[in-house]
């Protein structure tokens, strides 16, 4: 297998793929258990914050009461500081789950390349290799650590606050969110841009590792043939390239997050428009007003963050698939099912009728046969591209033949 021109592979989401990923947090699935959990208090202690105001507000500055407005204020800070404390352990735990699991996955990558063939980086630029090992892996981190985890928080807080504000107001409630079909559809068209640039993204930088590895360990050959500017021009277009996914991938959150301010700007709109008249009829308290404007800012800061995770995910997709692709590989040389112990190594040396071809039927070596004897010294000469290499290649097991013994 030949991972050829590193082929934009895959979907914004595997089930597959991601069942074989998670298999990486098994060893640390208390880690991920004490991290949700951290994750479900942080987003609880943050969607109970609005209600504060509306007790202060209500009930407090209502009825002059300067002293529980002084209780609630200090319950308040004391609730930031619970806030602080648990973010800052979960942050803590999912930064060193998301080390643990790519540590563990370059490991097996690297054991895994140690195992394959000549024949496969034969057929394999290593700057692409290099991409696999280095720059996919890491996008898994990104997914390990404020991915997967994280998810489950701005999940969480979105229901707390739903959960919050219709049991303060259902008409304010309903009211707030009658805006989110504008935003469902404005996240699809996003999702879909996005996804197609991020790829382009990832393609572009594994062309030019491989092209930095390729001319910069074959700098002499540039040198002496006189190809710096041609070499240049190639790369120059590589860079362009990876430049112009960027820009395009930018310019795609450039449009979104500003539209996803707009639509909360206008349900703000809608809540002042409606609660304003209720609040001078009596029926809704400014209290009740001002925690649905903290509620309408709250809610959509993690859409935005899902929308964010949402495109570590297809990333992570993309490379998942590429690295799996690679561990699948099975370049090995085959050991013999019943192998032959050496007892008395005497050191003959015998090929009988060997053809070899490293691609297909490209034969280097025609129906090769000779005799080295014990203690007989041998020399190979011949051409270049005559096979005196191969046959060493051969004799050390680094290929099999395709024919002869």
């Amino acid at each position: 297998m030949a991972l050829q021109d590193d082929d934009i592979l895959g979907k914004a989401y595997d089930a597959q793929l991601m069942r074989r990923l998670v298999y990486y947090l098994k060893p640390y699935k208390w880690q991920v258990a004490a991290a949700i959990l951290l994750s479900l208090a942080v987003s609880g202690l943050e969607a109970v914050r609005p209600y504060f105001t509306k007790i202060a507000v209500d009930v407090h500055i209502a009825n002059k009461d300067s002293h529980g407005l002084l209780v609630t204020t200090i319950l308040f800070l004391l609730l930031l500081i619970l806030r602080g404390v648990v973010q800052y352990y979960n942050a803590y735990i999912t930064q060193k789950i998301g080390q643990q699991t790519i540590f563990d996955l370059r490991m097996e990558l690297f054991r895994h390349l140690q195992k394959l063939s000549l024949k496969f980086y034969d057929k394999n630029p290593i700057g692409r290799l290099i991409t696999r090992v280095t720059n996919d892996v890491e996008v898994l981190n990104e997914m390990f650590s404020s991915g997967i985890v994280m998810v489950f928080s701005d999940v969480f807080m979105i229901i707390g606050i739903v959960w919050f504000m219709f049991a303060m107001n259902v008409e304010l409630t309903l009211l707030s969110l009658s805006v989110l079909p504008f935003l469902i559809y404005g996240t699809f068209l996003f999702r879909r841009k996005a996804r197609e640039a991020y790829r382009e993204v990832r393609l572009y930088i594994a062309r030019i590792n491989t092209f930095m590895q390729e001319h910069i360990t074959g700098m002499l050959v540039d040198q002496i043939f006189n190809r710096e500017a041609k070499a240049f021009s190639e790369f120059e277009k590589h860079n362009a390239g990876h430049r112009e996914a960027n820009i395009k991938s930018i310019f795609y959150y450039a449009v979104f997050y500003p539209a996803v301010d707009l639509i909360g700007a206008v349900a703000v709109g809608l809540i002042i428009w409606y609660a304003g008249g209720n609040v001078l009829d009596g029926t809704v308290t400014i209290g009740t007003v001002m925690a649905f404007l903290q509620f309408n800012e709250m809610f959509w800061r993690p859409i935005r963050d899902l929308s964010e995770k949402y495109n570590i995910m297809q990333t992570a997709m993309a490379s998942s698939e590429r690295i799996f692709k690679l561990l699948d590989d099975t370049s090995f040389i085959d050991e013999p099912a019943a192998p032959v112990p050496f007892t008395a190594v005497k050191g003959k040396i015998e090929f009988r009728n060997v053809w070899f071809a490293y691609n297909d039927e490209d034969w280097v070596l025609k129906d090769v046969s000779f005799i080295i004897q014990p203690g007989e010294t041998a020399a190979f000469v011949g051409h270049t591209g005559a096979g005196k290499t191969t046959i060493i290649n051969l004799l050390s097991r680094f290929y099999e033949i395709q024919k002869g013994e």
